[in-house]
């Protein structure tokens, strides 16, 4: 049966090729939110494990009729809700073939392991991070599930390395013991993935300091350093700064360079999270707030963010490659240990061991929009949302919740002369949010910044233009004035 559907792949590939380019066809037609009715959730999850196999046609089929026709809303161009972008079709492609050819990531002397190698030197000239570090050793990329999981590889190694230079071996000796506690330090609108990787590595949140920030949600150096004395003070043990390189939540960029200044001083790793805008720098407009992400120890990206590559990908460059070997190599017999042919094997600087070829769909969505591709889609989005926040501004009935920064952009709606206090704005906010998914028009979530209920916009998708900007503004003015009104009950 197996080797049957082996011998009609060519015939079941382009059966399944035809879908999806119907489906990509027809996906700026169709409602940007669609929701599954109950009958179809049922069904999906009452499913029972038959007893002879079905054919390889009739799976295809179950997927067009029961699995395509409800996806998440990431792939219109009118959904200005997640961070994740839609996928780059050729970079679909290519996840088809690494996934036909089922050649694991980890190590050997495979095509992947190699490409990642120019993979990893392409994300670090995109980000601004050296391709050596200052003693001279080369910085390597490793491919992850996400941002998440890139942290946690981080702040792993970076745990580690202090433990090393305060003269204990945290990998034999672990966390027992009688010493002072690792504090971390991060702003306090930085990703939640930070809070649980502190949680995840023992170390407890009440040793996670966040750190307060401006005006513009930046962290507060002054207020960083003051912290890091205090608990120095306190005989505690300060050992990392993650800064953030576009928080999710405003697009807020940490100040990297003053924050390197400071590590620097005081020993510390500095990590950046920059999953969603750690390629922010490639646009002149954010060049000067980008200074300094060269000096960070470890930087997260997430190319299935801004750079379309389909789920799953986050990837952690870092300057610290012997660290991140002596924090995770632990060989079995069965495989040998070293770098085979100058290419590191991924799964010595890793907790994971097998894992999928990342780097492929990753290397084709670089390959085919090039350098000058990817900056050019960062600028224009950064453009759309610098339009969007005009366009905010100028309007009577709304009003900015945070200042602009990258493409994010946080406003709402404040109907005019109806002196609605901040409950009814923060209701009538989620209301015209639900009743936008609801038209299939538009999706746009809402949010807290300074704890008022936001409309937040994220700009990712490379076919987003102007007309879908002024089509956002247009749709939550009129169903803001209608719910507005019932609201007021004028």
């Amino acid at each position: 049966m197996l080797s049957d559907d082996r011998a009609d792949f060519t015939r079941l590939g382009r059966r399944t090729v035809e879908s999806l380019g119907d489906y990509l066809t027809r996906l700026p037609d169709q409602a940007v939110d669609r929701f599954i009715p109950d009958s179809q959730r049922a069904f999906l999850s009452s499913l029972s494990l038959p007893d002879q196999g079905m054919s390889a046609d009739d799976i295809i089929t179950f997927m067009e009729q029961h699995v395509m026709p409800w996806p998440q809303a990431t792939g219109h161009q009118r959904s200005f809700g997640w961070v994740n972008s839609p996928p780059m079709p050729v970079s679909v492609l290519a996840e088809t073939v690494a996934q036909t050819m089922n050649s694991a990531l980890d190590g050997y002397d495979y095509s992947g392991i190699f490409l990642m190698v120019s993979l990893g030197r392409w994300l670090m000239e995109l980000t601004g991070f050296p391709a050596k570090n200052t003693a001279g050793e080369d910085s390597i990329a490793l491919l992850f599930s996400g941002g998440s999981a890139a942290n946690l590889n981080a702040l792993t190694t970076a745990r580690f390395a202090v433990a090393r230079e305060d003269g204990w071996n945290l990998r034999t000796e672990g966390l027992q013991g009688n010493r002072p506690a690792m504090i971390a330090y991060a702003s306090d609108q930085v990703h939640s993935s930070v809070q649980r990787c502190i949680e995840q590595l023992g170390l407890g949140t009440d040793n996670l300091r966040k750190v307060p920030t401006d005006v513009n949600f930046r962290m507060d150096v002054a207020a960083l350093k003051e912290m890091i004395v205090k608990d120095r003070a306190a005989g505690l043990r300060p050992f990392v700064v993650v800064a953030s390189a576009g928080t999710t939540n405003t697009g807020a960029i940490d100040p990297m360079d003053a924050i390197a200044d400071v590590c620097d001083e005081t020993g510390l790793w500095l990590h950046v999270d920059g999953a969603y805008g750690g390629f922010g720098g490639l646009d002149p407009h954010y060049s000067d707030a980008f200074k300094g992400i060269d000096r960070a120890d470890t930087v997260t990206v997430d190319p299935h963010k801004w750079l379309h590559v389909p789920l799953d990908c986050g990837a952690l460059l870092t300057q610290r490659k012997s660290l991140h070997r002596a924090a995770f190599s632990l060989t079995p017999d069965y495989l040998e240990e070293g770098e085979h042919g100058g290419a590191p094997w991924p799964y010595e600087y890793m907790f994971q061991l097998t894992y999928a070829n990342r780097a492929l769909k990753t290397w084709a969505a670089l390959a085919r929009m090039g350098r000058t591709g990817v900056r050019d889609l960062v600028i224009r989005c950064n453009a759309l949302a610098r339009l969007l926040d005009g366009c905010v501004s100028d309007a009577p009935d709304l009003e900015l919740l945070s200042p602009t920064s990258l493409s994010v952009v946080n406003f709402r709606y404040v109907p005019e002369g109806k002196g609605l206090n901040e409950e009814q704005l923060d209701a009538l906010n989620e209301t015209i949010s639900s009743a936008i998914s609801d038209s299939g028009e538009a999706h746009i979530p809402t949010t807290r910044v300074s704890g008022r209920i936001s409309l937040r916009a994220c700009i990712l998708h490379y076919d987003n233009n102007e007309d879908d900007v002024h089509h956002l503004v247009a749709l939550v003015r009129r169903l803001g004035l209608s719910l507005g009104a019932k609201l007021s009950g004028s």
